[in-house]
């Protein structure tokens, strides 16, 4: 150990949580609920209480009430928005837990709608099959103030890049404090990544993940699955790049038409059919588009910020922010009114860390939760506030998981040459003689990766392209230089991204057909779904070479109860 701590500051729990947002919090206070005398560690790159996406949201979390039936639930999720590459089983216990996680999320001290006697106060959607449960804006600093209550020591401004291994178990952790570069080791029985995934969007954008915690388990033999599915689509003010939350049926173009009748007509949410249909409209001389918010349409009222001011389906801190936006767009000359003009915001996330249904990994002593492991758990289900249900939920279970995996788990034993190893890995590109700076990776990424073509509407070429672009940027990390913490980080954010992005792309690839809703994988060359080839899941693991290998594993769609009309089993190769 004495070598060890030569090397950086030494640190023991028997859970380490890296990842301070909702998943990451509500693992650390479940499991210290579980046993109070578990010595729990949550380590964030940034100020734990006011980082992550959940600090960022607020604008309802994912509600059911008891006469809402999970099966029609599970039909309508299974049918519009995963079409059939659901864990059926996932889903429904991810659906049952949903009244039960809220009550847990209300009793942590988290403001969520309520009435007066304290139950939860829910605001059921249009088609009557789930429900919005209204949240503040600031629920992570709630979820610190529980953890901190409870004993959960939090480590701020430490970002994580690697994790450490004893005969295949992971067993820790190693990165280095983002304001002096020192150096920090963590020991721990179990380990849960809760780092979000990576977030592309357009970099520097509102939610970023630069894929670190995906990186570091599939260096450690980790599998990805469903990655493929990485295209998020929303419709967002021109004024201030912002959603313009329920608008999905009343976009307009420039000649007053209904495109969102033309395209994609009642919907619940934002689809790439609009999205394709906006970009056809002002491609072909009819833009620019908007939304008219005129239109009492029901979505707009639920899921849009209108008509919910005392209520509590939308926040009042979630409200000032809203006005806050449009105050801006007015002083610099672009008010938002009643038809603001709109634009596509694609969003580009890898969230593929293979887990079951404990949010285990396929690494012992490895859990996911929130939102790196969001397809990778199968699920691929997702309506208007799950994105912050799925965080809470799957934070409780591994906290179920691993308590009582360290109930019969020792620290493991660090290998101290792994260790030096990782830290010389971690600050290679300090001071090197090079001008190839981590910006240079990031804007490649946008230039290749940034277009409708291969964002939404992938091909063969396109994909392909993509990847030998992939390949010429792999050339440049070895050469990534940095002269303090920040720029340091930025290299390896840079390298994972860069990964992440290949998992996308190398599954795209592979998969040829289209299929899924709000996460939509969309070929032009094979634009159906095939239900005959394709009820796989597609899963990418590092090869003993160090190559990336993918593979699929069947649907068990015979055990299903939902299943695709005609489907019939696969007849056994003989």
């Amino acid at each position: 150990m004495t070598d060890m701590k030569e090397m950086g500051k030494v640190y023991t729990s028997d859970i380490l949580i890296v990842g301070g947002s909702i998943a990451g919090l509500s693992n650390a206070i479940r499991a210290k609920e579980n046993n109070k005398d578990l010595d729990i560690l949550v380590v964030d790159r940034g100020i734990i209480g006011w980082s992550g996406q959940a600090a960022k949201a607020g604008n309802g979390i994912l509600g059911r009430r008891k006469e809402q039936s999970v099966d029609d639930f599970m039909e309508f999720s299974i049918k519009n928005f995963g079409e059939y590459l659901n864990d059926q089983d996932f889903l429904r216990m991810h659906y049952e837990g949903i009244i039960d996680a809220d009550n847990t999320l209300l009793s942590w001290g988290v403001n969520l709608s309520h009435n007066e006697d304290g139950t939860l106060k829910t605001f059921p959607l249009d088609n009557n099959l789930w429900c919005q449960v209204g949240i503040e804006l600031y629920n992570i600093k709630s979820l610190r103030k529980k953890a901190l209550e409870l004993g959960v020591r939090l480590l701020s401004c430490v970002q994580i890049f690697e994790l450490l291994t004893d005969n295949g178990r992971v067993i820790g952790a190693v990165g280095f404090d983002t304001d002096h570069m020192k150096f920090h080791i963590f020991n721990a029985k179990a380990v849960a990544l809760a780092t979000n995934g990576a977030d592309f969007k357009k970099m520097g954008g509102m939610f970023m993940g630069y894929g670190n915690g995906l990186a570091a388990a599939y260096r450690v033999g980790a599998h990805m699955r469903n990655a493929e599915f990485s295209t998020e689509v929303d419709v967002v003010s021109k004024a201030t790049y912002t959603p313009v939350y329920g608008c999905c049926n009343v976009v307009h173009n420039a000649l007053g038409e209904n495109i969102s009748e033309k395209y994609a007509p009642n919907r619940v949410e934002v689809s790439p059919e609009l999205v394709l249909g906006m970009y056809k409209e002002v491609q072909e001389g009819r833009g620019p588009c908007y939304a008219d918010l005129t239109i009492p349409d029901p979505i707009l009222m639920e899921i849009g910020a209108t008509g919910h001011e005392n209520d509590m389906r939308i926040w009042p801190d979630k409200h000032r922010w809203v006005e806050r936006m449009h105050e801006k767009a007015a002083k610099y000359g672009v008010p938002l009114g009643d038809k603001p003009e709109v634009t596509v915001r694609m969003n580009l996330q890898a969230e593929c860390l293979y887990v079951d249904k404990e949010q285990k990994t396929t690494i012992e002593g490895l859990w996911g939760s929130g939102k790196i492991s969001g397809m990778g758990c199968a699920y691929i289900g997702f309506v208007r506030g799950d994105g912050l249900g799925y965080a809470l939920q799957s934070g409780i279970r591994a906290a179920d998981s691993m308590s009582e995996y360290v109930k019969t788990h020792d620290l493991g034993t660090i290998d101290p040459a792994q260790v030096a190893a990782l830290k010389e890995k971690i600050y290679a590109p300090l001071n090197r003689n090079t001008n190839h700076y981590p910006a240079e990776i990031f804007s490649q990424i946008e230039d290749c990766a940034f277009h409708i073509d291969v964002m939404l509407a992938k091909s063969e070429k396109r994909i392909k392209r993509v990847l030998a672009q992939i390949e010429e940027m792999k050339k440049i990390v070895p050469l990534l230089t940095a002269n303090d913490p920040h720029t340091l980080a930025k290299c390896h954010e840079a390298a994972d991204s860069l990964l992440c992005l290949e998992f996308i792309f190398q599954a795209a690839l592979m998969r040829k057909e289209s299929r899924g809703g709000r996460y939509r994988h969309l070929r032009v060359d094979f634009p159906e779904r095939d239900d005959v080839n394709w009820l796989n899941w597609i899963v990418i693991k590092q090869g003993e070479n160090g190559e990336m290998e993918l593979f699929t594993e069947d649907v068990p769609m015979e055990r299903y109860k939902f299943q695709p009309e005609g489907w019939t089993p696969r007849k056994k190769a003989e």
